[in-house]
């Protein structure tokens, strides 16, 4: 299966994953600059560190070449919400789901997001959260079409260079 539980070695390429997609899927939504300040030697460096002391769980999506290259196009990290009017024990959360635009609209998305939700009931979490930015609708229609919804949580967060951001929370139980 090309869904895959992440490891240390996996750094530099959820790394690449993460920098591309937010550039390519926040391009409209987010200042460009900010986009172009992103750095994949950077978020490799926070990837090691997360992978090395995380609590929660990363699963990549690897997509094989007809030449046998592996490549991962996208990952997915969950674990325990962290959201204070949530119980973090029977809350499962998605804090990141991000997949390289080349490979969307392909069905790639689609397999992730099942396999991280079977992580979820795995942990026994009842109910999955994530938080989604406010304007972006292909996001927002994906994880429509996984059950999820709109719970009318919202919050403003506050990327570097003083951006502020809208979160909408999206919700959905596990059965």
């Amino acid at each position: 299966m090309p869904v895959r539980p992440a490891t240390l070695i996996d750094a530099a390429g959820i790394a690449h994953v993460h920098v591309t997609s937010w550039q390519d899927a926040y391009r409209d939504l987010l200042p460009a600059d900010f986009l172009n300040r992103l750095s994949v030697k950077q978020r490799r460096r926070q990837w090691k560190n997360i992978l090395q002391v995380s609590h929660g769980h990363t699963l990549v999506y690897e997509h094989i070449e007809p030449a046998g290259e592996r490549q991962i196009v996208g990952f997915a990290g969950l674990g325990a919400c962290r959201d204070p009017d949530s119980d973090s024990h029977t809350t499962g959360e998605i804090y990141a789901f991000y997949l390289t635009s080349a490979h969307w609209g392909k069905g790639y998305g689609a397999a992730l997001m099942r396999a991280a939700l079977e992580l979820l009931r795995e942990l026994e979490y009842e109910r999955a959260t994530l938080w989604v930015l406010r304007n972006n609708q292909r996001a927002i229609r994906f994880y429509e079409r996984a059950g999820f919804a709109a719970d009318g949580c919202t919050k403003i967060e506050t990327l570097p260079g003083s951006i502020e951001i809208t979160e909408m929370r999206y919700g959905r139980n596990m059965q």
